[in-house]
């Protein structure tokens, strides 16, 4: 009975660990902009105001303009992206996957 029930128990956390989080974003939804920039692989988590200040979540780090990231200087941050830039190079992170409707 004891082996019967630690199987069940063991096969549940198999099938959670399978399912997808409806959450989570996108696939490649908040990689780099350019198509260029797949070498470095960053993640755009979170982007929050507080009074003056802005601070965005690439990759788990806490961070604000002029913070560097995978040799990336963070330039800028809005309310839906944030603007990189390494070696005179601009990028773009978005933290939502921009979504499109066709009409037929």
């Amino acid at each position: 009975m004891q082996i019967l029930f630690s199987f069940s128990v063991l096969l549940l956390l198999i099938s959670m660990a399978a399912m997808a989080d409806p959450t989570r974003p996108a696939r490649g939804a908040s990689q780099l902009s350019q198509p260029g920039a797949a070498d470095v692989i960053m993640q755009l988590h979170l982007i929050r105001w507080q009074e003056h200040n802005a601070h965005a979540v690439i990759n788990g780090r806490v961070l604000q303009v002029g913070d560097e990231v995978n040799g990336y200087r963070l330039q800028a941050i809005h309310p839906d992206h944030v603007q990189l830039e390494q070696a005179g190079v601009q990028r773009q992170l978005f933290l939502f996957q921009k979504m499109t409707h066709n009409d037929e």
